[in-house]
This record gives C-alpha cells, structure tokens and sequence, in this order.
C-alpha cells in the first residue's frame, strides 16, 4: 500500500508539470546584462531543447528589488516586466533608478501561457543602471609648464584644475610626462588640504561593455594608462567607477575618457 501510494503521488506530480494538456518549459541560463543610464539589457543563452520544443511559446522577464520573491517555483504569481511574450534572447528593461539594485529573472512560458520555474544555475541577475559620462581633460605634456582642467569630481563630472583639489573637490586628476599618461588619486598630489583618495586598477585593453563587474579590486593610488585600456576605481566613499581612455592628444594636451560612476555604495557592478 505505501508503494502504490508514493507511485501515486509521483504520477500526480508529472500529472501537475503537463497541466491541460501542456508541459511547463524549464528556464533557460542567464549569462550576462549591460547596464545603462536608466535600464538594463538582459542576455540568456539560447537553448535549441527548450526552443525547439512544440508547447514552447517565449520567455517572460521579471524585475524585483527584492530578490526572495524571484526565488518561487511558481511562477504564476509573478508580475512580468514584458507585455507580450519575448522571443529573442535578450530584452531591454527601461524605466530604471539609478539609486536601487535589481534582480532580473527569466522563465520559460508554453503555449497556454504557463509560466515554468527559474533555472538552478541563475535563478536571478543583479544589476543597477548607473550615470554615463564622456570628459576631456585638459593637461600639459611640458613638464614645466602649469597644468589646468585635469582633474575630476566622478558623480557629477565637475572638471577643476589639479590645484583646486582640496577640500574634497575631486576624485582623480591627470599626470603627464612625455608621452606617459597616469590616472592618479588627490591624496597623491603635494600641499592639498583634504584630499579625496581614490585607488585604481588597470584592467587592459578592451571594449567599455565588455566589464560589467569588478573582479579585481583597486590597490593603487596611480596607475599608468594608454589609448583603449580599462581602468577600475574605486573613491573613498566606497563608489566604483569604470573608465576608458578613449584619446590622448599630446600636441594639444587633452585625454577623452568615457566613464560609469556607480553611485550604489559598494556595488560593484556596471
């Protein structure tokens, strides 16, 4: 009698899986997300079992600031971010603050509209759209002559001039020498009352998107760059910013950067 009862109850459960006649479609594996000034792009992979089969119908995307809600098998009473079911496998979530995290989710949807569960491996992404800055700098290669506009304050994208630092004007000024550029801290610069410390960490050539988390974390108060490399900082208070040094012109004494301030405390994601 037990046996028959628990072969009951797993005949029920496949029973509760295909409901009506459909089976429920498990979720497919999150793999990346790019954040922006107000939304977030969300990537999975695309899986030929999941896609291929005949009850599948699209995904639907999800976004909580609370992650605990996202972690239910049942879907059902979930409220999607998508209005008609998704198809590809990346979606755009617009509309975002840039002073909260996300979690985003994906699940699997069947033809009759039921909704699977979330997928073991990622049950849930985290991200946070974030300011997006592009400055020129303005700095002298000559040694002896005076420089002026080459440091920055990163949330707000003040430009000063590097003797203007003090009193927590700035996050980062520019260092020039020949044709050697550094990225370099306040607190590294002589005779500042109060200055801002900032570290760094060069993380080489690549495109600004191709960073979305910082996985080495910055050490170093300067850090020599060059055209196209990746840097990491990180302020005193705690905010991650990533840059890249998009031109250096040393005839005319200017270095274009486009950088991501992170102005979530401690959250070290792009």
């Amino acid at each position: 009698m037990k046996r028959s009862f628990l072969y009951f109850l797993a005949a029920c459960a496949i029973v509760l899986i295909g409901c009506n006649g459909a089976v429920i479609i498990r979720a497919p594996k999150m793999n990346s997300v790019i954040m922006d000034i107000s939304g977030v792009t969300v990537f999975w992979e695309r899986n030929d079992e999941i896609e291929g089969s005949s009850e599948f119908a699209g995904y639907n995307v999800y976004v909580y600031t609370d992650s605990s809600a996202l972690v239910n098998l049942d879907g059902e009473d979930l409220n999607k971010f998508n209005g008609q079911v998704v198809t590809d496998t990346m979606f755009h979530v617009y509309g975002l603050s840039q002073d909260s995290i996300y979690y985003f989710q994906v699940r699997a949807v069947n033809i009759e509209d039921k909704v699977g569960g979330y997928n073991d491996e990622t049950p849930f992404m985290t991200a946070s759209p974030r300011p997006e800055f592009e400055v020129t700098l303005y700095v002298s290669f000559d040694p002896g002559s005076p420089t002026d506009s080459c440091a920055i304050r990163f949330y707000d994208a003040l430009i000063v001039a590097d003797s203007l630092m003090g009193d927590s004007a700035a996050d980062m000024w520019i260092r020039a020498s020949g044709d050697t550029v550094w990225v370099v801290s306040p607190a590294e610069y002589p005779g500042l009352l109060l200055p801002r410390e900032t570290m760094f960490v060069n993380m080489g050539s690549g495109d600004f998107d191709s960073i979305a988390v910082v996985t080495l974390e910055p050490n170093t108060e300067d850090s020599e760059v060059a055209v196209g490399e990746l840097v990491i900082g990180k302020t005193q208070d705690d905010n991650y910013v990533k840059m890249r040094i998009e031109a250096i012109d040393t005839i005319n004494g200017t270095i274009a950067i486009l950088y991501a301030y992170q102005n979530v405390v401690g959250f070290p994601y792009f």
